[in-house]
């Protein structure tokens, strides 16, 4: 069985991923963690913004896919992001994770928040094809876009107000923040 604190293959990382579809597991430095799931602000955040990307990009060659599938930065890191968006029709056909991600979505809770927003971030930013990454705060309005401007360039824009617009350039999709949170009870919900 899984022992958290034993260093791993990717071929027995991807082994287990086959073993236990029902679960999932990150893959990060030879480690395995298991995911939880989140909660119903979390779940409902991650379906609207979903919906806004499928509905505007279903006319491109860019598909939408959801935290059960995985995304593979390196032979060394494989996450499952909330939301992802590859553009590469090769991604269509590959059978464990997506390579080509431009797009990564993660809607941040308490426990997941600063594994997503250091170790998470810094390997995307890494990633050549990831253009865009929203961070997306399920206990109060709060967007985080980080936008590739170079190589290893990234601007940051903050979004906290529902009338406020995310720009996703690179796929060429906006919508507001008020869509993000469209029927989401938040729970730190600022007057």
């Amino acid at each position: 069985m899984l022992n958290p604190q034993d260093k791993y293959t990717l071929e027995e990382y991807w082994k287990l991923a086959e073993t236990f579809p029902e679960r999932k597991y990150e893959y990060v430095d030879g480690y395995i963690r298991m995911m939880t799931g989140g909660s119903p602000a979390h779940g409902q955040i991650a379906v609207n913004i979903s919906h806004l990307l499928v509905s505007a990009l279903s006319s491109s060659d860019c598909n939408v896919y959801s935290s059960d599938v995985a995304i593979q930065l390196t032979n060394d890191k494989c996450y499952y992001p909330d939301i992802s968006v590859s553009c590469d029709p090769r991604d269509w056909t590959r059978k464990k994770a997506l390579e080509s991600p431009s797009v990564v979505v993660e809607v941040l809770s308490p426990t997941t928040e600063r594994i997503d927003k250091i170790e998470k971030l810094q390997a995307y930013q890494y990633y050549p094809t990831i253009q865009e990454i929203l961070f997306v705060d399920s206990r109060k309005c709060y967007v985080e876009h980080h936008h590739r401007v170079g190589s290893f360039q990234w601007s940051v824009s903050l979004y906290k107000n529902r009338d406020d617009v995310v720009a996703l350039s690179s796929i060429e999709v906006h919508f507001t923040v008020r869509e993000i949170y469209h029927k989401v009870y938040l729970e730190l919900e600022e007057d």
